[in-house]
């Protein structure tokens, strides 16, 4: 049993606030609603781009080589597709990311440990999606600011 009882969670996501670029201060690349944090386990949000935004090189590695803008650690992270199309390329080298994957309502997408990624919103409407990203307790994520 667990050491600690916790009740049942509810949250609708017009309940929540966009936090990122336009919206606060918050470094992150595009405008996201974190709905729930499950210390030292996950994080559940929803991402928000509108056509043509795309996030800067994220990096799900064991060992950070500093190459790419934002590092989260050995991480897992699902994506679900709610609203529009996306396009998704990973690699290991963070200036060629050889891989390519268009992605539609629907669709979901599984990144684990050992790539590099990034998304844009290449259709013609609005796009959102779901996301979970696994929690790496004692890591510390670096999440560099463009120069």
């Amino acid at each position: 049993m667990c050491a600690k009882f916790v009740e049942p969670q509810f949250v609708n996501e017009h309940d929540v606030k966009m936090v990122g670029p336009g919206h606060d201060d918050h470094y992150i690349t595009v405008p996201i609603k974190r709905l729930y944090d499950i210390d030292d386990v996950m994080g559940v949000g929803v991402c928000h781009m509108m056509p043509g935004d795309e996030t800067c090189v994220f990096a799900l590695e064991e060992k950070d080589d500093g190459t790419a803008p934002h590092q989260y650690g050995p991480a897992d992270e699902f994506y679900y597709i709610l609203e529009g199309e996306f396009t998704l390329w990973w690699g290991t080298d963070a200036t060629n990311l050889d891989h390519s994957r268009k992605l539609v309502v629907g669709d979901c997408a599984y990144y684990p440990t050992g790539w590099k990624y990034q998304v844009r919103n290449t259709g013609s409407t609005p796009g959102k999606f779901f996301y979970i990203m696994t929690e790496v307790p004692g890591f510390e994520r670096r999440m560099d600011r463009p120069d």
